[in-house]
């Protein structure tokens, strides 16, 4: 090993010995601060392949495949596929659907005339990037049930949670199933079990809880004490036909007020995993006033499966909707940490973050349909919610709006844009609207009841613009432009980027916006940094 020899009359030598490169610059004695202009650049950075066309001093988004691209809002075309109908069905009924992202492919159960058979059936339904639809597996008798009112797929035990109205055999009791489907197996369908043994419809059930420990039947009950839950645990077998179900001791008041009701109608559970928190939330018909009058309680849930028990926190009755969302239609959507109430006329966005809250009603059209055939879903990873509906000003064809969600520090200062309606065919949508989506393809299943005659399903991508950057993908800034192919410098967290657009605020956040550039409001994309210049800012990590 050989030796280093510290001399304090030659610093520059050392320095040199040691491997060390610092420039003189640096060394400044005090009080020349203004000559350290060779500081080598702060933080980190990476060489990495631009995907796309990229300019110096822009944001960019790190790829799946380990490439970035620059921070863009692209256009999305609409593109909207052929119906399809399943053969032989000649009179629809409600359906309800959801997307199994195990296998990619959606899951349907629907109840039609098919053959003259008027029964509630499942079927494998799959979209292409075309929004071509093909049946993968025909539709196949549940039995046992007369509707069915939600459906949720569960990847964590790669499962369709159905919850039905049993028929006359079971004297209209709640029953809960599984279904699963893969390429192997096929279609399984589980026996149904009861939640509770009473002729309680229009409920639905939801998994909720980390790995979807809990199941959570939310359910209508007398005019008195409206609203009832039943917790309980799902254990699988190899498929859906050896699954079983363990339930709580019994049903509970989820605490909603008997408010001078006197029908008690569709029921939502709502769970909101980033705070933990529950809601349930219930139509009922009042005589006075509001003719439907949704009504909701939210609270926590102590323990999972079938140990879990509710504690409400709070109650909210609701005097400014005249309608509803049909059960299990209000869904949380993780884009926004929201759930999505939509009436046909009005929508709102209700949360927990810093506590319950709800949006004011934002007006999607100026009538109500005369049908309550609607669903709404989120694109996950957006802040875009897509309405599906009846257009009351055109016919009441089949249609969708896209609403662009700006989350406030709580539901209450949300806002919304709205884009719509666009139509979706000629039909003219009598009730059972559902709808699934299915990011493999970006497309939407959208299936309609058509009065008197055989159901119509479409494939659907919706014309919007969409943001290339979610919540987590910044990555950090362009350091040089680059072609697509060519090598991008990143400036990482704790660089110092000089961003294209300058003039900013010394001392500012500045936050990641969706065409390249940075911005002093929240759009949801996080922060990019804290400026030190007029021209300059600190890359800052990500939480």
């Amino acid at each position: 090993m050989g030796t280093i020899t510290f001399d304090p009359d030659d610093l520059a030598a050392t320095r040199t010995a040691l491997g060390l490169t610092i420039g003189t610059d640096v060394l400044a004695p005090s009080g020349s601060a203004a000559n350290l202009t060779n500081l080598p650049a702060s933080g980190g950075t990476i060489d990495l392949t631009a995907s796309g066309s990229v300019t110096a001093g822009k944001t960019l988004i790190l790829n799946s495949d380990g490439t970035v691209s620059q921070v863009a809002n692209n256009a999305i075309t609409e593109v909207i596929g052929s119906p399809y109908t399943p053969s032989n069905e000649t009179v629809s009924d409600r359906g309800v659907m959801d997307y199994n992202t195990t296998a990619d492919k959606f899951m349907l159960v629907a109840k039609s005339t098919i053959s003259s058979s008027d029964v509630s059936r499942a079927s494998v339904l799959a979209l292409d990037s075309s929004m071509a639809i093909t049946e993968t597996v025909a539709p196949t008798q549940v039995s046992g049930v007369g509707s069915a009112y939600s459906a949720v797929y569960s990847a964590t035990h790669d499962r369709l949670l159905v919850h039905y109205q049993q028929d006359a055999a079971a004297s209209y009791y709640i029953g809960i199933n599984t279904i699963s489907y893969s390429a192997s197996n096929g279609l399984d369908i589980d026996g149904l079990s009861s939640p509770v043994g009473a002729n309680y419809p229009y409920g639905s059930s939801i998994f909720m809880h980390t790995n979807d420990a809990t199941v959570a039947t939310h359910f209508p009950h007398t005019t008195s004490t409206p609203s009832y839950v039943r917790f309980s645990a799902l254990t699988t077998g190899s498929d859906a036909t050896g699954d079983s179900f363990s339930f709580s001791g019994g049903e509970v008041d989820v605490g909603i007020s008997g408010d001078g009701q006197y029908g008690n109608y569709y029921a939502s559970p709502i769970y909101f995993p980033t705070e933990d928190k529950m809601m349930f939330l219930h139509v009922a018909y009042h005589t006075s006033g509001v003719t439907y009058r949704p009504r909701l309680n939210y609270g926590s849930v102590s323990g999972t499966g079938a140990s879990a028990t509710f504690s409400e926190d709070g109650e909210d009755n609701w005097s400014d909707s005249e309608r509803f969302s049909d059960s299990g239609q209000v869904r949380y959507e993780s884009g926004i940490n929201r759930a999505v109430f939509w009436d046909g006329k009005f929508m709102r966005t209700l949360g927990m973050e810093g506590g319950y809250a709800k949006s004011a009603l934002q007006t999607i059209q100026s009538a109500y349909p005369s049908t309550h055939n609607k669903d709404v879903r989120g694109i996950p990873g957006t802040d875009k919610i897509v309405l599906f509906g009846s257009d009351d000003a055109n016919s009441e064809r089949l249609s969708y709006w896209v609403v662009t969600v700006t989350t406030g520090a709580t539901a209450a200062s949300d806002s919304f844009s709205v884009d719509g309606p666009h139509e979706i065919s000629t039909d003219t949508a009598n009730g059972g609207v559902s709808a699934a989506y299915s990011p493999d393809v970006d497309g939407f299943l959208v299936r309609t009841q058509i009065n008197s005659a055989a159901s119509k399903t479409y494939g659907v991508r919706v014309g919007r613009n969409a943001p290339n950057v979610t919540a987590t993908n910044f990555i950090g800034f362009a350091s040089n432009s680059a072609s697509d192919g060519q090598t991008v410098t990143v400036q990482l967290p704790s660089s110092i980027a000089t961003p294209t657009q300058g003039s900013l605020t010394v001392g500012t956040k500045y936050y990641v916006k969706n065409d390249g550039s940075i911005g002093t409001s929240n759009a949801g994309f996080g922060i990019a940094g804290r400026a030190v210049s007029s021209t300059q800012l600190v890359v800052e990590e990500r939480a």
